[in-house]
């Protein structure tokens, strides 16, 4: 339904089309639309709104015309009988079969899980299953399990026990055996019989396996199955006992909140200087009807909501549009991130008094679960109600806590100066989002400012633009030696000193340790040389990356550069090399220049977000010549536009540098990704024409090649998939080559390691985190020796270690924290690696659910099957790369399929071998395959038990042989030798 708005909300001059003849000081909102039929609304959904006139219009257009006897057949869809969702006729067939499918796999699962079940009288011991625990070296183990018989007269032998596994046919599976102790196969109540189960280990990881037990009772000649699992893990007893999960994983519930209508106010932090803004930021509140549309409970699914948002966008994506498209956009990831945030929630806590302040602890806030910075609100309500002459229905008071400092597990909050408390006093907490970054956003979205040639380029702005000339080549005399011996990195420089103003952007392409970074700080250096008036803000999406720059900038002296940084930004998380180039107050908080010191400095260096901050303390837009961003792909677009259409004018010149195989945006909302959020303005711009590299380059756009990083065998394999190998290895040899001789390598000279491991993900408590136990072993091994061998030359900080689970990051973490020689190892994910490298590099991918009929398959991979985190995790090493995973999970995955094969033909894999063909190209359909063959044995496994129960010609002539003895063999089993690890 249109959303209503209230008069005094809205500019009274903007009902029509036309604008507001007020213009910029007008402050109300301008994105009214008043449609004839009297109904106010916001321009989002003008659109749906008319389409919603014309479709009431052709109804009762429909209701003079002839009704149609079958109105679904008429509409071409049908409803599914079994799920009762609206079906295109011409899917209705594939959509039935999937239903079938999944009611043959429960089935079939309920009758397996059946033979699980004590029956006849008989008696298993191990009803859960049968567990040899965590199984240190390779020496087979032995555990024995009591067979009994409940009923009196009642003889039952064992025919047989097997492992399901078994290729045999016989007691033998892949890594257990069972066999009956004694020469009796009888089993009467006072008879009870021991059953041996041997595990034979091997590589290090998860073993599991079925015994079948097959039974016949003499009587009646009845025959009754009974099955009973077997597990069995190899590897460190003691990593197992100390990550095991300590409390078991309950999905974490999603509670709505009501709306906090009563808040009291809080202070703000008093060691934050004061700041004298010249532009007022907008508060821009999500619109209720796209909030509930997409996100109420009334959406089922991710169709549905994907489909209503559809209908607050505009119906293409244009110059007029721009603005619209990504405010919609935006509205969607906020809420999302907020709905996130509250899962964090909290109740009955208590606060302890710090006056004036108070302490609240907070689970999780070292690893940023949730986020908390110096400025956030957080808001409190007492958890039973105080006020008993409170009227019923009354709004509940909440009280607002500013954030005024952040530790390691409490945060220093700071109340309004009516608040107070007694221990013992419980509350319920809500962490509140912090909108300011969504604001900014949204603030350069709304401003007048749409130059074409940074949102839509054409081909056409090429037209005139010439590639550099030698001569102009040769008059660089660069501040890093090196650069004269890499042609793309001059040739990028050339350019960019002598572009005119107001070019379109101008992109650097820079792969893995190509030195894109390196060479755009070269341009900044040379057009501060080239011309005393040229100013330049430079930025990058992150406060790590914004560093990277300052620090090669650093010899300009803090008279010419300055750092900008946060008020939330904590002081002693960046270098001190960077502290004098930076406003930091008495306090040891960041603190905002003055407008005319700001305007002081040549080049100023901030987060792309931070950007934003010169425009509201008064600098002119043109006032930077140039705006150049690093890490460009890394950024939401509306993110990079921040700087861009705040200070850019028709002069300024914009260089992104980055590169768009590498990681994207960190987008929260599923359905702002689908629909367009998750593309970088680096990747957009790189898909038009005018920045077609066989086209344009040295124009628009340049790609480095020469990459400086890796081993040329850790670099090929990205190099062949992503950059159509054209990088060219010119590592210094004197790193790169060092470990071509490390002790662990299957193959020396080829420094990479795939480690195949069965392992198990696991979760715990109410995160949806993955850790596998296994894996972080392993990873502590390969660290250990690294480590302890002299000849490597290896310090701690040499090493980084990579998993896309945080769960994960957290158990390496625990498991490093023992040893200090392992203490200043990085563990993170790879976002946090994006832009970094080491020495070694160790991967450790986590998932290992096998369950291969799963309803979606790719959810078995996870955050793994994403190409650009798996580019760039596999280039951060110099020297060594390791990888640690199941690889029959991987093998899912083309991409890493093809990486798997590549090592595995280069003589670099250890441990659980491929079960497939790595010779053969990595094209086919993996997943399909493997759930097409779990499902064949699971159904071929319930015809031949079922077969077992009804063959009775096996029991003719039966000789029921009573004769006892513990040192014999039942007859027909041939005991089994104990087989060391083959």
């Amino acid at each position: 339904m249109p959303l209503h708005i209230p008069n005094p909300a809205v500019c009274k001059d903007f009902f029509e089309p036309g604008g507001c003849p007020r213009g910029d000081t007008c402050f109300y909102r301008h994105d009214i639309f008043k449609c004839t039929c009297d109904w106010v609304m916001l321009l989002d959904v003008q659109a749906s709104h008319l389409r919603g006139q014309t479709h009431r219009k052709r109804l009762a257009e429909i209701r003079q015309e002839p009704k149609r006897e079958d109105a679904e057949q008429a509409m071409d869809y049908t409803i599914c009988t079994s799920c009762r969702k609206a079906v295109a006729v011409a899917e209705y067939e594939a959509h039935t079969q999937g239903h079938q499918r999944h009611t043959r796999v429960r089935a079939a699962r309920r009758e397996l899980e059946a033979t699980a079940e004590d029956k006849e009288g008989i008696k298993v011991a191990g009803l859960s299953g049968i567990s040899f625990g965590v199984v240190e070296g390779n020496s087979a183990v032995e555990t024995t399990i009591t067979i009994t018989n409940d009923r009196d007269g009642s003889t039952v032998i064992l025919k047989s026990a097997k492992m399901r596994s078994s290729t045999r046919n016989d007691e033998h599976g892949d890594k257990f055996s069972a066999h009956l102790r004694g020469n009796s196969k009888r089993i009467d109540k006072s008879r009870p019989r021991k059953l041996a189960v041997v595990f034979h280990p091997s590589d290090v990881g998860h073993y599991e396996d079925v015994l079948e037990l097959l039974f016949l009772r003499i009587e009646d000649s009845k025959r009754f199955i009974i099955t009973r699992t077997v597990e069995a893990v190899v590897g460190d007893r003691e990593d197992h006992e100390q990550l095991r999960p300590k409390i078991p994983y309950q999905r974490r519930k999603i509670v709505r909140h009501d709306l906090i209508e009563l808040v009291i106010p809080s202070l703000r932090p008093p060691a934050w200087t004061q700041t004298k803004w010249t532009d007022r930021l907008f508060q821009f509140p999500l619109p209720a009807p796209l909030i509930e549309g997409v996100y109420g409970p009334s959406v089922k699914t991710a169709k549905q909501a994907i489909s209503t948002a559809r209908r607050f966008m505009p119906n293409v994506f244009n110059l007029e549009t721009y603005g619209r498209w990504f405010q919609t956009l935006l509205y969607l990831e906020e809420e999302r991130v907020r709905l996130d945030l509250d899962l964090y929630s909290l109740t009955d806590v208590e606060l302890e008094a710090d006056y004036p302040r108070y302490k609240l602890k907070v689970a999780g806030l070292a690893e940023n679960r949730p986020s908390v910075l110096v400025g956030d609100f957080i808001n409190i309500s007492h958890a039973e109600p105080v006020d008993t002459l409170a009227a019923p229905g009354a709004p509940r008071t909440w009280y607002q806590g500013r954030v005024h400092k952040v530790y390691e597990a409490y945060v220093s909050l700071r109340f309004g100066e009516g608040f107070s408390t007694y221990k013992g006093t419980k509350f319920d907490v809500r962490f509140v989002l912090n909108r300011l970054p969504f604001r900014r956003m949204h603030q350069v979205l709304i401003n007048k400012s749409r130059p074409a040639r940074f949102l839509f380029p054409t081909p056409d702005l090429a037209n005139g633009m010439t590639p550099v000339t030698a001569a102009q080549l040769m008059d660089i005399n660069p501040y890093f030696r090196a650069l004269k011996g890499d042609p793309e990195q001059l040739e990028t420089v050339a350019t960019i000193l002598h572009q005119k103003a107001g070019s379109p952007p101008f992109i650097i392409f820079g792969p893995p340790g190509t030195g894109k970074t390196q060479t755009l700080v070269e341009a900044i250096l040379q057009l501060l040389d080239s011309d005393p008036n040229i100013c330049i803000l430079a930025c990058a999406p992150n406060n790590s990356a914004a560093d990277l720059i300052a620090n090669k900038l650093k010899s300009l002296g803090n008279k010419v550069l300055f750092r900008l940084n946060s008020f939330s930004r904590k002081v002693d998380s960046m270098e001190k090399v960077l502290l004098p180039f930076s406003c930091v107050n008495g306090n040891e908080f960041f603190a905002m220049p003055s407008l005319a010191t700001l305007l002081s400095y040549r080049v100023v260096v901030s987060t792309c977000l931070s950007g934003g901050v010169p425009a509201s303390l008064g600098v002119k837009r043109g006032h930077f010549s140039h705006i150049f961003i690093d890490e460009a792909g890394q950024g939401k677009e509306p993110e990079l536009m921040v700087p861009i259409l705040s200070l850019a004018n028709n002069k300024t010149n914009v260089i992104l540098a980055g590169d768009n195989h590498q990681l994207g945006p960190v987008v929260h909302s599923d359905i702002g990704r689908t629909l367009g959020l998750k593309t970088s303005y680096l990747s957009r711009l790189m898909a038009l024409e005018l920045y077609d590299l066989k086209k344009n380059r040295g124009r628009t756009i340049v790609k480095l090649v020469k990459s400086f990083r890796s081993h040329p065998d850790i670099l090929k394999f990205s190099n062949d998939q992503f950059y159509a190998s054209e990088l060219q290895p010119c590592g210094d040899p004197a790193i790169t080559h060092s470990l071509t001789n490390y002790e662990e390598l299957p193959k020396k000279q080829f420094p990479i390691i795939f480690h195949g491991i069965m392992g198990k993900d696991l979760r715990e408590a109410s995160s949806p985190s993955f850790f596998n136990i296994d894996e972080a072993s392993q990873v502590k091994k390969y660290i250990t020796t690294l480590l302890a061998n002299q000849k490597n030359r290896l310090k701690a900080e040499h090493i980084g270690v990579i998993t896309p689970y945080h769960a994960q990051r957290c158990k390496i973490l625990d498991l490093l924290h023992k040893d200090i020689k392992t203490r200043d190892i990085k563990v993170g994910t790879v976002e946090e690696f994006q832009g970094q490298e080491r020495r070694v590099i160790i991967i450790s991918t986590v998932r290992s659910n096998r369950d291969f009929i799963a309803a979606d398959i790719r959810r078995s991979l996870g955050f793994v099957a994403d190409q650009r985190r798996m580019n760039v995790a596999l280039t951060r090493a110099q020297a060594l790369l390791i990888v640690i995973g199941n690889p029959i999970i991987l093998s899912l995955d083309p991409l890493w399929r093809s990486f798997m094969n590549f090592v595995y033909t280069r003589g670099g894999w250890k441990g659980k071998k491929p079960d497939w063909n790595p010779e053969q190209e990595a094209g086919m359909d993996f997943g399909q395959l493997r759930r097409s063959q779990a499902e064949q044995e699971l159904d071929e496994t319930i015809e031949r038990l079922k077969s077992l129960i009804v063959d009775r010609h096996a029991d003719e002539g039966l000789d029921v042989d009573d004769s006892e003895g513990e040192d014999g063999d039942a007859g027909g089993f041939e005991r089994p030798i104990l087989r060391e690890a083959e």
